[in-house]
């Protein structure tokens, strides 16, 4: 009962419970600076990194073909300026000059991974109705998020594919695939992007193979 004096209610804050989540913030706090650090490296300097293409995909045509396939120059429509750059730099303010960069064009690499695989599973370059496969990589993007104690980086590439009869030069089939990866970001000299642009194009090409519309204009 209230004796007219005003009542003050105290909430009581357990110290224990407000440390550890402090601790946890300042933990993601650092992993989101640490994942901003990696992609930025010096921001201002060109990175080399290594990357090649050797996609494992088994799934070979029915022999006898119908049709002979020969693979164009790859096309590369990303908005970089020099065709080896892989992704540009970041720092607090966006994009900077700095790149890690590939030791040839990236098109030219997608085109040997690309080409391997078919000739792996059976495509050839003679017998039947020649048709020639132009292919553009549209973009390379990616995203990041800061876990607990590493973060995770998130790679898309995205390719269009165009067949073409080179009889009379139309087309005859297109699709566009993205390929995916979600690697662990190491500190280093930032190959875990060129590593994660691998695996996300070999996926591309795995869907490119396995395409049973693409497959019917070789296949019996």
């Amino acid at each position: 009962m209230s004796n007219g004096l005003p009542v003050v209610i105290r909430e009581t804050v357990n110290s224990e419970d407000s440390g550890k989540s402090g601790r946890v913030l300042f933990c993601q706090f650092c992993c989101a600076l640490l994942l901003a650090g990696l992609l930025s490296g010096c921001a201002w300097t060109q990175t080399p990194v290594q990357m090649s293409l050797a996609p494992r995909v088994n799934q070979p045509v029915r022999k006898p073909l119908k049709a002979a396939l020969e693979v164009a120059p790859v096309k590369d429509t990303r908005p970089v300026d020099n065709p080896s750059v892989l992704i540009q730099k970041q720092n607090a303010y966006g994009k900077t000059t700095g790149a890690y960069v590939t030791p040839k064009p990236v098109a030219e690499i997608f085109r040997d991974g690309l080409e391997t695989a078919l000739k792996q599973n059976g495509f050839e370059t003679t017998n039947g109705t020649p048709y020639v496969l132009e292919s553009t990589i549209q973009g390379y993007d990616y995203d990041t998020i800061a876990g607990f104690w590493q973060g995770t980086f998130i790679a898309k590439v995205t390719v269009r594919f165009e067949l073409m009869n080179q009889t009379n030069d139309m087309p005859v089939w297109h699709d566009t695939y993205i390929g995916q990866d979600r690697a662990q970001a190491a500190i280093g000299t930032g190959q875990f992007v060129s590593d994660s642009f691998t695996r996300a194009s070999d996926e591309v090409i795995r869907q490119l193979v396995a395409d049973p519309t693409f497959r019917s204009f070789f296949e019996q």
